[in-house]
């Protein structure tokens, strides 16, 4: 194989089917010749006359053969690189780090990938022993810059994938360290010291133990602060995000040099005229917040006030915000009047930044920021320049999440009024600003409005900015939800609702809005949420107005379906399949709030949406839309879907066994739905359903993730057809045994959180199937010893037993199994110490509500009556 003629193909080749072949070419050779692949490779990413783009592909094509980011793969290749002859892997290894000297910046970048890759495995192993010293000694300050520059790229890639718990790659931190500092020192080139930077973000957590240090940590704070003070503003924005992150890292350690510089500095860098200096700058008290209000809420949590709190280095507080507050939110404000000139230019911005940031601070500091931002927002609501009185409404919607919701409430039916009389700005970034502080009134202050005197006038001023610039109608959209979800509670119960009154002058509005032909700002989008959240939110009186909506979505969709033969771009078919899912999920809406009343148009409906599945292509955006409707007219008409199925069963089956798409996610939630709606008469359409359904949990190559869904799926399939299960009973017993006894893989928070739902799943099928055959207990009772085995092994889970559903679903099955055998059958298990410690757990734990509570009260009253029986 002439290994440079085949990635050129691959890369440049304007034939599609020449490139398909080489990469054809590429994936077979990977597959069956290993070792000769990779050698080949390897010498393609050194070969200094080859191009540049051919030696970048064979570097990363070689580092794809040696990690992923799925786990099985990723162990499968790990393996097979392990497997190979230590004199191989070491030829091959010289060569990564040879790669490394290339003066090739694009090349050099490739071969650190690729260094990373070998080291993820090598390095945990205790293998690879002069990979950190042939680095430290490439980043000496007599080295060329281009090698200086790739090795710090090969410890930040190395940092960025490692483990940092790993005891093997811990044992590394010092070095790494040394080559670290010595890049990010003034004396080096700038291109150097960027890269030893973001190698420095990457490796905090490595360098732990050497942080500790006083002596270590003064040294790496002082070379960071200085770096901020460089001549370069691309130096200084990337020094302040690296100090960003060592105070998310290092709170606890950040007093000393708060006091004796970074107050200084970052304030200093705000008042930068380079945006990412001042950005950067600003970033860096957005994270002091962060760290702060977190530790708050931790101590809150734990029931601890702030002396309690010191001894303990994760939630002390030096109430960093409040002492800066003097200095920073004068500069912070002062920041908002810094917006793009270009009112459509959404680019991050300094202007953002700060009103991010002072956010967080009234998050923080709480009423520390009310009164010197109202004098801000007093001084400049009335400006004539734009800037100030978008600043001044930018000030004050974002502080209104923090301090006292009694004091803000008395601010903002004063402020209202001013407000509103900006929505027809002559700014459109006035405009856009007020329609967002508009939302966040409605959604965090909705009592500060009185209904009867401003609610009219705001309600007045959102139908004008409806029909503006489609960054204030997206705002206006986001308002109108938050009026209609805190307003209208219940409405959907009641003959009537206080805002009834004002559906036909704002819904025919957002019906010309989902009318536009593009969705610019996610405009027309945001007004199809909009009638959704109207739709779900209608009283009874305006039922007629909902199904005009109902009507008019209906002719759309329809009309969509031959629109689809005629697309001839992506853009063109993305566009309409937005449209699409936004109608689909507007009637899903409809329907839901009809309720049965769907019945005699439900025909037309199981027509329509059968019709636009059958045109679809294959994994379409809107497939699982169109099954989420269909569900939900099932679950509206109840036992009368049964006449549909023959027409859907096909779909429905196809759904399920595409298990590569998320389709399968939402057909498997369909499958229980559908139980839930007919009941026993699913019964004759389940023998396809759970073949295909228990094939896919065998099938180990499937998504792990559909696991915990179909076992949940069983336990709602048995809840509705009670003894109609019995057949599958057995297997579906055996299945939850075994899920049961699953440990995480590896020691990750994912792996983790994978074993503690499928835990969850394999309860709630237990909870199902005895629910099903509640009154048929001969049904269960060969298994029932399985079940109390499970909920003991939850009795002991530390993990399981602080999820409330958990705690739930066992004592509540612990209830329903006594009741169920009223006799004694079980009383000894009854009588067990862990049956008592699991009820008085979940009876006592203040975080639990009242209906889990409830469930153990009723399985303590059980347990006593079994534990009273006689004999």
């Amino acid at each position: 194989m002439n290994i440079l003629e085949v990635l050129e193909h691959a890369l440049f080749n304007r034939d599609p089917n020449k490139r398909t072949e080489a990469e054809l070419q590429l994936n077979e050779a990977a597959n069956n010749y290993f070792e000769d692949f990779v050698t080949l490779l390897i010498d393609a990413l050194i070969n200094e006359e080859a191009k540049t783009e051919v030696r970048m592909l064979a570097g990363l094509f070689l580092k794809n053969q040696l990690t992923s980011k799925d786990t099985k793969t990723k162990l499968a290749q790990q393996a097979r690189w392990i497997n190979l002859s230590v004199d191989y892997k070491s030829g091959i290894k010289s060569k990564a780090i040879q790669a490394l000297e290339t003066e090739d910046e694009k090349v050099a970048s490739s071969a650190a990938q690729l260094v990373a890759a070998i080291a993820d495995i090598e390095l945990p192993r205790n293998e690879w022993s002069e990979l950190i010293p042939t680095i430290i000694n490439n980043t000496k300050a007599e080295n060329k810059t281009n090698v200086k520059k790739a090795s710090h790229l090969a410890i930040g890639y190395i940092c960025e994938s490692a483990d940092p718990l790993n005891p093997a790659i811990i044992a590394q931190a010092s070095g790494i360290l040394i080559a670290i500092v010595q890049g990010v020192q003034s004396s080096e080139p700038k291109v150097v010291r960027l890269t030893a930077l973001n190698a420095l973000v990457n490796s905090l957590a490595f360098i732990k133990n050497n942080f500790e240090n006083e002596g270590e940590r003064n040294y790496i704070m002082q070379v960071v602060c200085e770096a901020t003070q460089a001549d370069d503003p691309e130096l200084q924005a990337s020094a302040f995000g690296c100090l960003s992150r060592i105070m998310a890292t290092y709170y606890r350690y950040m007093s000393l040099y708060m006091e004796k510089a970074l107050y200084g500095l970052t304030v200093s860098g705000m008042q930068s005229n380079d945006e990412r200096v001042a950005c950067m700058a600003v970033e860096f008290w957005s994270t002091v917040c962060e760290d702060e209000i977190e530790s708050a809420m931790a101590r809150q949590d734990a029931g601890l006030d702030s002396v309690e709190a010191a001894n303990s280095a994760d939630l002390i507080t030096f109430n960093f915000a409040l002492v800066a507050l003097q200095d920073v939110l004068p500069t912070l404000l002062t920041l908002l009047t810094r917006q793009h000139e270009d009112p459509e230019d959404d680019d991050w911005s300094v202007a953002m930044a700060a009103g991010s940031c002072l956010a967080l601070f009234a998050n923080n500091v709480q009423n520390y920021v009310t009164d010197p931002t109202l004098q801000f927002v007093s001084a400049n609501i009335g400006s004539e320049n734009w800037r100030e009185r978008e600043a001044a409404v930018m000030a004050f919607g974002s502080i209104l999440d923090g301090p006292e919701h009694d004091q803000l409430r008395t601010v903002v039916a004063q402020a209202l009024e001013p407000i509103l009389l900006l929505i027809g700005d002559s700014s459109l970034q006035v405009k856009e600003t007020v329609a967002w502080c508009l939302g966040r009134i409605t959604d965090l202050l909705i009592d500060s409005i009185d209904v009867n005197t401003q609610l009219p006038t705001l309600l007045e001023a959102l139908v004008s900015g409806l029909q503006d610039h489609p960054k204030v109608s997206t705002n206006c959209c986001w308002t109108l939800i938050n009026i209609w979800e805190q307003l209208c509670v219940d409405s959907d119960k009641s003959a009537t609702s206080f805002m009834s009154q004002y559906y036909p002058n704002i819904v025919p509005i957002l019906m010309q809005l989902t009318n536009r032909e593009d969705n610019e700002f996610s405009s027309r989008t945001s007004a199809f949420e909009t009638l959704s959240t109207i739709v779900s939110y209608s009283a009874n009186d305006t039922i007629p107005i909902v199904q005009s909506i109902a009507n008019d979505a209906l002719t759309r969709l329809e009309a969509t379906i031959s629109m689809q033969s005629q697309i001839s771009s992506n853009e063109d078919r993305g566009n309409l399949e937005e449209l699409q899912s936004n109608i689909l999920n507007l009637l899903t809406k409809i329907i839901g709030r009809l309720g049965q009343d769907v019945t005699s148009v439900s025909d037309s409906l199981l027509s329509m949406f059968l019709k636009l599945l059958a045109a679809q292509e294959a994994n379409s955006l809107i497939e699982e839309d169109i099954l989420f409707a269909i569900a939900t007219v099932a679950g509206s008409i109840g036992g009368e879907f049964v006449k549909y199925m023959d027409a859907f069963l096909p779909y429905l089956s196809k759904a399920l066994q595409n298990t590569d798409s998320t389709i399968c996610n939402a057909a498997i939630g369909i499958v229980a739905d559908l139980a839930q709606s007919l009941g026993v008469q699913i019964v004759p359409y389940l023998e396809g359903l759970m073949t295909i359904l228990g094939s896919n949990l065998n099938n180990a190559e499937v998504r792990k993730e559909l696991r915990p869904l179909i076992l949940s799926c069983f336990g709602d399939v048995a809840a509705a057809i009670g003894n109609n299960f019995n057949v599958y009973t057995s297997l579906v017993i055996q299945i939850c045994e075994l899920a049961s006894q699953l440990e995480p893989e590896n020691g990750s928070i994912e792996a983790l959180e994978y074993v503690v739902s499928v835990k969850e799943a394999v309860l709630d099928c237990y909870v199902g199937i005895v629910g099903g055959l509640n009154g048929e207990p001969q049904f269960i009772y060969p298994h029932i010893g399985s079940i109390f085995s499970f909920i003991q092994r939850i009795s002991v889970d530390y993990t399981l037993l602080t999820i409330e559903s958990v705690c739930r679903s066992a004592t509540g099955l612990l209830g329903d199994i006594a009741a169920m055998f009223p006799n004694g059958e079980f009383k000894d298990v009854y009588t067990q110490p862990w049956v008592t410690d699991l009820i008085k757990k979940t009876r006592s734990n203040p975080n639990f509500d009242h209906k889990t509570k409830e469930a153990a009260r009723w399985a303590r009253d059980q347990q006593k009556r079994q534990i009273s029986l006689q004999g």
